[in-house]
C-alpha cells in the first residue's frame, strides 16, 4: 500500500468504524421500536445493557428519541457527527461525493432533531443515505490506498458488535477471512488473524488489535 500518515489512517479506520456502526445501530433501533410496541416493552433496555447503558424510557416514542438523539457517545447523532469529523480529518483522501453524503446525513439529523417526533419513517430512510455511502466507496475508491483501511473499519465494527450485543462469536467468526483479504491490501504478507476463542473478551481483544498491529507493523 502506498504510505499515508498514521494520522490519516487512524482517522480513515475510524470513519469507517462510525459509518458502519451507524447502520447496525439504526437496523437494531428499528428492530427494539417494533419489539417494544408488541413483544416486550423492555427489550431495548435489556440489550442496552449490554453495552453498558442504562436507558431509561416510558413509551416507543421516548426510546426513539433518546437513541437517536440523546444518549451520550452512542446515539445516532453522536455517531454520524463522529464520522462527519473523521471524514473531514481526511476530507482530501475523500471522494468529494462522498464526503458531501456524510456531511449532508449529519445536516439530515441535525434537522430532525428539531421536530417534536421522531418519525420511524424518516428514520429508515437514513439507511438508503448509507447505502449511498458505502457506494460512493465502492466505485470512487477502487483500488485505492484509503479504500482498505475504511473497509477495515466497516468490518472490525460488525464483528465488534456481533460479539457484544448478540454474544455471537459464531457470526464474526465468518467474517474472519474477509478481515484477513482487506489486512492483506493493508499489510500484504500480514500474520492471518484467527477467531476461534470461545471466550468472548479474548475475541474482541484480538477483534480491536488488528488495526494497531497492521500499521506498526508498515511503520516497521
Amino acid at each position: 500500500m502506498i504510505l499515508i500518515s498514521p494520522q490519516t489512517a487512524e482517522s480513515l479506520y475510524w470513519m469507517g468504524r462510525y459509518i458502519q456502526r451507524s447502520e447496525s445501530m439504526t437496523r437494531l433501533i428499528i428492530a427494539l421500536f417494533d419489539k417494544i410496541i408488541d413483544e416486550n416493552f423492555n427489550e431495548a433496555k435489556e440489550l442496552y445493557e449490554k453495552l453498558g447503558i442504562a436507558l431509561h424510557y416510558t413509551s416507543s416514542q421516548a426510546f426513539l428519541r433518546k437513541s437517536v438523539f440523546e444518549l451520550d457517545f452512542i446515539s445516532l447523532l453522536y455517531v454520524i457527527n463522529t464520522a462527519r469529523e473523521n471524514a473531514i480529518l481526511t476530507r482530501s483522501h475523500l471522494p468529494n461525493r462522498m464526503f458531501s453524503r456524510i456531511n449532508a446525513l449529519y445536516l439530515k439529523y441535525q434537522a430532525a432533531k428539531e421536530e417534536p417526533t421522531v418519525s420511524i419513517y424518516w428514520l429508515e430512510s437514513t439507511l438508503q443515505e448509507l447505502d449511498a455511502i458505502w457506494g460512493n466507496l465502492e466505485l470512487s475508491l477502487v483500488e485505492s490506498k484509503e479504500a482498505p483501511l475504511i473497509e477495515l473499519g466497516k468490518v472490525v465494527e460488525r464483528m465488534d458488535l456481533s460479539i457484544r450485543l448478540f454474544d455471537s462469536i459464531e457470526a464474526a467468526v465468518w467474517d474472519t477471512e474477509k478481515l484477513n483479504v482487506i489486512a492483506d491490501k493493508i499489510r500484504p504478507g500480514h500474520k492471518k488473524i484467527l477467531l476461534s476463542s470461545s471466550k468472548k473478551a479474548k475475541a474482541l481483544a484480538t477483534i480491536n488489535s488488528v488495526f494497531g498491529a497492521l500499521i506498526t507493523s508498515h511503520e516497521s
